[in-house]
């Protein structure tokens, strides 16, 4: 507090408190030291600071109850810049967002007792810097657990704990460029977000495009290719035999490494999926995983499944980044593998998302039996194609204005097509509002369709 020409003590502080609230350092809420610690702790007497209170609260920029120390009052910021409430985003009535799983499905209390038990086997060591690759303990787990239900074959040392399937990518494209690498391949369509962060890290952005087999392998020239081989996003095909067999043999003769996504894997519902690429060859595909969308995106809890001579390479890497992930949820994520609570977690939501698909399907025969439905029964989204005389940007544009949150195919294109669809996500859609939904969306693509 430092006093003005000819300005008294309480002056000073009244102005000085005031500007710091004002100002945003004193945030509403905030609870202020009581008038005898405040004198205390700035050498002043207590009369001072309890007028500068009483000042401050006439003025409105305080709270004070009895036998309560005050608050800071909610009161305009000089820097708060006034939105207009016309202009915020609305909350949509029926969120139909493809990449969103149902939040309320997670099981907190089985988390927070999985977290309880963690911590309480933890040692102090636990607390301090840890190695960049993650807890063994989870690591260990997760590569029993990739072997089983996956197919992937990894020791330990080959995974390394990433917060989310993002920074597995990022950490990956980092060791491309200083491989020397300049292009990456992606699927056509495929995941916005994927797109700028390749080309953040100045690639090129080669794009290939997908039809019922997946993605097309001839012709592919890149140093890396990023692929979802058991349910393409957002086509929702799977990568069939035979090209499976072309990639992996693309990758043999040029050298060039092939990045499995696994994002949803977890979820099909109609047979076993389809077993990871890694397995069939373990030195020549990195393997990406997370719990974003069968457990929460919040976790931000991932893993990149490495060829073992890449494994030290990526460990290094994410050191640079951020040293290591947190480890207590590790731990956490480890207890619920091994308990095997996460695999009736999986069979829980596994009913449930089947279920919503299956009514998405009766409502989309129900109130738009002229649009094709395209995907395999997996996941959480599925394709709906609308016919070529309507653009599916406008037919997104004008959901929204309805209150539907759904996003083109076009969207998430990076070359044009002749064709559009909407892709429909199915995560947080309750069953009690399918119906609702789906016949929403027939009236929207019904305006310009009749």
């Amino acid at each position: 507090m430092k006093r003005g020409s000819g300005e008294t003590l309480r002056s000073a502080l009244e102005r000085t408190l005031r500007e710091a609230i004002l100002t945003g350092a004193l945030r509403e809420g905030v609870r202020l030291p009581g008038s005898r610690a405040l004198a205390h702790a700035l050498g002043l007497s207590r009369g001072v600071v309890t007028d500068a209170y009483g000042q401050l609260e006439a003025q409105g920029f305080l709270v004070t109850r009895a036998r309560a120390v005050p608050t800071v009052a909610a009161v305009p910021r000089r820097d708060t810049v006034r939105r207009d409430p016309e202009k915020r985003a609305p909350v949509p009535r029926y969120d139909l967002t493809p990449t969103a799983p149902d939040v309320l499905l997670f099981p907190l209390s089985r988390w927070m007792a999985a977290g309880q038990h963690a911590a309480r086997r933890a040692n102090r060591s636990t607390l301090d810097y840890r190695e960049p690759r993650g807890e063994q303990t989870l690591r260990a787990a997760l590569a029993d657990h990739l072997g089983r239900t996956r197919g992937v074959i990894a020791e330990p040392d080959q995974i390394v704990i990433v917060q989310g399937t993002a920074q597995g990518v990022d950490l990956l494209l980092r060791i491309l460029r200083v491989r020397g690498a300049s292009r990456v391949a992606v699927e056509d369509p495929s995941h916005v977000t994927q797109h700028e962060r390749t080309r953040s890290l100045g690639f090129e952005l080669v794009p290939r495009p997908v039809d019922d087999d997946g993605m097309i392998v001839d012709g592919l020239q890149a140093e890396a290719v990023l692929v979802t081989p058991a349910h393409q996003f957002p086509t929702g095909s799977v990568l069939s035999g035979e090209r499976r067999r072309e990639l992996l043999a693309w990758s043999r003769q040029t050298g060039g490494l092939i990045v499995e996504d696994d994002y949803d894997s977890e979820f099909r519902y109609d047979r076993e999926p389809v077993r990871a690429l890694q397995g069939l060859a373990p030195g020549h595909v990195v393997q990406l995983g997370t719990i974003s969308k069968t457990l929460a995106p919040a976790l931000r809890l991932g893993w990149v499944v490495a060829p073992a001579a890449l494994a030290d390479l990526f460990a290094s890497t994410k050191r640079l980044l951020d040293d290591f992930s947190p480890a207590l949820d590790q731990l956490t994520f480890a207890e619920f593998l091994t308990r095997g609570h996460y695999d009736r977690h999986l069979r829980r939501a596994r009913a449930v998302y089947r279920s919503r698909r299956d009514r998405v399907l009766a409502a989309i025969a129900e109130h738009l039996p002229e649009l094709a439905v395209e995907g395999i029964a997996a996941g959480v989204h599925l394709l709906l194609r609308l016919p070529p005389e309507l653009d599916d940007h406008d037919v997104a544009s004008r959901a929204r204005r309805a209150g539907i949150a759904v996003p083109p195919l076009s969207a998430f294109r990076l070359t044009p097509s002749e064709t559009g669809g909407l892709v429909l996500g199915y995560g947080r859609l309750h069953e009690s509002a399918v119906d609702g939904a789906i016949r929403a969306l027939a009236k929207v693509v019904g305006e310009r369709h009749s």
